[in-house]
């Protein structure tokens, strides 16, 4: 971890994404506080999101313990930006259409405004909500969330979800950029051309496509050469919007995280 936090800094990425559930906080933490000092960076050089997952047992103790360990885990004063993970408890936590669900949205979003509110995280959001998910938000949110972070690429293009959170002012957030390791749309011929097209790998076709709609991305590796090649040959790859619109047609409503398929619950 500490030699890809390293090679992450030196390259140029300011923003970390981790969460309660990937159990690296406290190894990136550790890095941050070494290589920052190092680099002639400060705390405020660097972006922190984390994530929390909703549990439906002792959930208001739960998710203050997960919060409070983040922070001690992370060491870095206050988190930027924090999301709950899913819409429902993950595993083991009733059916999509159990009302206990929406209520325990609730309750954690709530614990996250307060923490909010005391200067501990600076702002809130959410990952794999759907758009009825986020318009049952407006009855309870006093902070608007800031951010969906969604499966997004060419077989999974999520128009209306991506057109809603642009209308809201929900900055739409990618993972799973390359399909999650699924080399199937490598091969996708549209996606071989414009990767010879702008002299580039199709990963990175992949990566400036995200970029290109206005998304975040989400490059993940340990390995530094790729870390670095993501970041550098992402940003000099200029897609057009004939590129875009060709990418685009590509859409299977495809997801490839398989726990991360279109949430259907209540």
């Amino acid at each position: 971890m500490s030699v890809a936090v390293e090679a992450a800094l030196k390259a140029g990425y300011r923003l970390f994404d981790t969460a309660h559930g990937y159990g690296n906080e406290a190894a990136i933490g550790d890095s941050l506080k070494t290589h920052l000092p190092a680099l002639g960076l400060t705390r405020d050089d660097v972006f922190i999101c984390t994530k929390v997952p909703i549990k439906n047992h002792d959930t208001d103790t739960v998710t203050r313990a997960m919060l409070d360990q983040s922070l001690r885990d992370l060491g870095v004063g206050f988190i930027d930006l924090v999301l709950v993970h899913y819409p429902r408890h993950l595993i083991g936590g009733g059916a999509d259409a159990d009302p206990i669900n929406k209520q325990k949205r609730r309750t954690v979003y709530g614990i996250l405004e307060e923490y909010v509110g005391k200067g501990a995280i600076r702002s809130i959001g959410v990952s794999n909500y759907e758009i009825f998910h986020l318009l049952e938000m407006d009855e309870y949110t006093k902070v608007k969330p800031s951010v969906n972070q969604c499966e997004f690429h060419p077989h999974h293009t999520q128009d209306q979800l991506r057109e809603y959170c642009r209308q809201k002012g929900i900055f739409f957030q990618a993972f799973a950029s390359l399909c999650s390791g699924d080399t199937t749309i490598l091969e996708e011929p549209t996606v071989v051309g414009l990767a010879a097209k702008h002299g580039t790998t199709a990963q990175t076709i992949l990566l400036a496509f995200a970029l290109a709609t206005g998304a975040g991305v989400l490059p993940k590796s340990t390995n530094p050469e790729r870390i670095e090649r993501n970041l550098r040959g992402t940003v000099a790859v200029k897609l057009s919007q004939e590129d875009v619109e060709e990418l685009l047609k590509l859409d299977k409503r495809k997801n490839y995280v398989g726990r991360c398929t279109p949430w259907r619950t209540i």
